[in-house]
């Protein structure tokens, strides 16, 4: 028989004489271990009492939940005129306390969904064992997976915002996963205006928690009412209805909201991957290799942290990209941004953002630091995403090798709308009749000549790199003109080794004339090599690997 499921309490105090202190489970805790708060001692009787599991997970039978937040939250519009009671873990003093209130309004929370088990990792982690916290961060994806439910507090763990805010949770790395690994997410927040119903861009019904107090809704409604920047409210008190602003996951159409809505309803599919990829993009974190930790488990994906250097973006994500290839799923990060310069070092990736934990992510363009979500979709609308991304493998130098229908295309002083929607609606020939002219999103032409034999000595090449599926959306936000088909122009700097220039939307012909375009194997990296440590990655026989099929959209 299968051994009994049991918690071992590891610490147990009064939450008011933990009040400017802090939780220390050094002493008491094992590494390797998950842990839980008990929701009904915090409420009850107001005492932090945590758990250890002595069996790696609960039962699938056992419900627990879990929260997202961020570390560093937005900064009180409405300060109390007295600080608020917190306390914090040992080895995280830099971050914000967390409020004794906020702590029992989660706990409320997930005792009325009918869990009394709660994951924090601010005190649910031992902060100060490296052997621990690195086991640990493998385990995230898991640890949200499994939960029946997941809180999600937008303005950190300090304080509980209101809807009509503007928080940093969108714009963190881990809140990615946070949201998508679980069934169930909720939004908790600030509220006051009793029970009752919304609706506007989407409606559904606001679940109250703490009277006047504190409200939560789904997160999928939250992300939609965003997009929208308001909803109308009817109280369930029969009072009149009123419209309130919602701006707590970003401002209105904002293409972050997008990216992440879009992973949210996608998951599981091939294009479900290309928007997640989408979205971390756009976010930050304290480390720059925690922006690949943080996305791992939502490819299935396992990766020690600990043997990455925690400002090494391009070697965790050649290990990544790596282990994605090696089980046979596609390149969809190719399709991440085709407005944003590629990677100089992994050029089948959009430059790499800078990744300060404090404020948005931000990317050179034209020699000008800009906000990544403000160019990463140019004027074209964050609706769509990649289907049909190549497959292939990661070869010996980092290069992405994959065998995709191709054409010789030459470089053109000519100009042209680049417009996408309008741009390359049909095939424009030239003079010879052979040949005919693509107009790239920086509104350059090229000439494609598909009757031209590509070898690895070839030039530059245009590679057809999938098409675009679209997101269901509001009326107010559908595109007018329609260029579905995504290509990449790619440029030799030395044999068999290419690097992209360019990349072009294509309109409904090209479905039908990329078929007669050649087959041609091209390896996509660089220009700029890969550093000895960084060839490691791409080099490693062997990765952790955990992946389950993805059913087609």
């Amino acid at each position: 028989m299968p051994e009994t499921f049991r918690l071992k309490t590891i610490y147990e105090k009064s939450i008011r004489a933990l009040i400017g202190h802090r939780v220390d489970l050094s002493t008491c805790g094992t590494p390797g271990e998950i842990r839980f708060i008990d929701c009904e001692q915090v409420l009850e009787h107001n005492k932090l009492r945590i758990y250890e599991t002595g069996s790696l997970f609960p039962p699938k039978n056992q419900p627990y939940a879990t929260v997202s937040y961020v570390w560093y939250g937005y900064p009180d519009p409405s300060p109390p005129s007295t600080p608020r009671p917190t306390f914090n873990a040992r080895g995280a003093e830099k971050a914000e306390g967390i409020s004794t209130a906020l702590l029992s309004h989660v706990c409320a929370a997930a005792l009325h969904e009918g869990v009394r088990l709660l994951w924090l990792d601010r005190v649910c982690l031992m902060q100060t064992n490296k052997e621990d916290k690195s086991w640990q961060i493998q385990q995230m994806y898991a640890v949200y997976k499994r939960a029946t439910v997941s809180f999600i507090l937008p303005a950190g763990i300090n304080r509980i915002a209101r809807l009509g805010e503007d928080t940093p949770w969108i714009h963190r790395a881990w809140t990615l996963q946070e949201l998508l690994a679980p069934e169930r997410s909720l939004v908790l927040f600030a509220w006051a205006h009793g029970p009752g119903s919304y609706s506007g861009a989407t409606s559904g019904r606001i679940v109250e928690v703490v009277p006047r107090k504190c409200a939560m809704a789904d997160a999928d409604d939250i992300l939609q009412l965003c997009l929208d920047g308001k909803m109308t409210f009817s109280p369930a008190s029969g009072e009149p209805r009123s419209v309130l602003p919602v701006r707590i996951f970003s401002k209105s159409a904002s293409p972050q909201v997008w990216a992440t809505m879009g992973a949210l309803r996608l998951r599981g599919s091939e294009s479900g991957e290309s928007a997640v990829w989408r979205s971390a993009l756009m976010r930050t974190s304290s480390f720059s290799a925690d922006m690949i930790f943080s996305i791992m488990g939502l490819f299935r994906v396992s990766l020690d942290p600990s043997k990455f250097d925690k400002n090494d973006r391009v070697s965790a994500t050649v290990a990544l990209a790596k282990a994605i290839m090696d089980a046979r799923h596609s390149a969809s990060w190719i399709g991440a941004s085709f407005h944003l310069p590629p990677s100089d070092q992994l050029s089948s990736f959009p430059a790499f953002p800078d990744s300060v934990v404090s404020g948005r992510a931000t990317v050179m363009v034209d020699g000008r630091k800009r906000e990544v979500s403000e160019v990463m979709d140019g004027d074209y609308m964050s609706q769509w995403w990649l289907r049909e991304a190549p497959y292939g493998v990661i070869d010996e130098d980092g290069y992405l090798c994959i065998r995709a229908r191709a054409a010789a295309i030459t470089p053109t002083d000519k100009r042209g709308n680049a417009t996408p929607g309008s741009a390359n609606r049909s095939i424009e020939l030239r003079a010879d009749g052979q040949t005919y002219y693509v107009t790239d999103l920086e509104g350059k032409k090229w000439i494609v000549d598909k009757h031209k034999a590509l070898t690895s000595t070839t030039k530059t090449t245009i590679v057809y790199v999938g098409v675009e599926g679209r997101l269901s959306s509001l009326a107010s936000y559908s595109f007018s003109d329609h260029t579905p088909v995504r290509a990449i122009a790619v440029q030799r700097h030395r044999e068999g080794k290419w690097h992209r220039v360019a990349s072009f939307f294509l309109g409904e012909t090209f479905k039908q004339e990329v078929k007669d375009w050649e087959t041609f194997t091209v390896a996509i990296g660089g220009p700029k090599k890969l550093t000895e440590s960084q060839v490691k990655w791409a080099r490693k026989k062997e990765h952790k690997v955990r992946r389950k099929p993805i059913e087609p959209n």
